[in-house]
């Protein structure tokens, strides 16, 4: 066997896999958009929530409106 065939059976292989391993790994986070950093400007315009829009005299969003039921994260002991 000579050089060049132990270099084609055991290093192109190896070095393959890695490369492969190492895509995998950092394949997503490149293909991900830009993230926002403390300090950049906001491009979006602001938008304020809250889960009581009656409360805080605001109009109600999207036609959906305040019922009185119960829900969310809370107990009844």
């Amino acid at each position: 066997m000579s050089v060049w065939q132990t270099i084609l059976y055991f290093v192109v292989p190896t070095v393959g896999l890695y490369l492969l391993i190492t895509l995998m790994v950092v394949g997503p986070r490149l293909a991900r958009r830009p993230r926002y950093r403390v300090g950049q400007p906001w491009p979006h315009e602001p938008l304020w929530w809250t889960a009581n829009p009656e409360g805080a005299r605001l109009p109600v969003a999207d036609g959906h409106e305040v019922t009185g039921e119960a829900g969310g994260a809370r107990g009844s002991w």
